[in-house]
């Protein structure tokens, strides 16, 4: 199975994951974030640097029916396994190596 979001760096992974965190006020309850992606990316985003391809990967994980629990997971999992740490922050997926 392919990597459910391959065009986003581990940057974008990492303010999702932070912005989804259920602690957090202010973002919406719910599935609520997703349904304007750009205005949830945008509070986010004060520094007005928001990723085309993770505002574009929002309103299609939205319009497939996930909802902010699934992509929190998803965006935990996807750290977890490329081993996201402050020296791979800016990083995207780990490319292909063939053996």
């Amino acid at each position: 199975m392919a990597d459910p979001l391959p065009e986003l760096t581990n940057a974008d992974l990492e303010l999702l994951q932070t912005a989804l965190d259920p602690r957090l006020d202010g973002f919406g309850d719910g599935g609520t974030c997703l349904d304007d992606a750009r205005a949830f990316l945008e509070r986010l985003g004060g520094d007005g640097r928001i990723s085309d391809t993770l505002q574009h990967w929002l309103s299609s994980w939205q319009a497939a029916g996930g909802n902010r629990d699934t992509l929190r997971l998803m965006v935990s999992t996807l750290l977890a396994e490329r081993g996201a740490g402050p020296e791979t922050r800016d990083q995207g997926p780990e490319p292909d190596v063939e053996s």
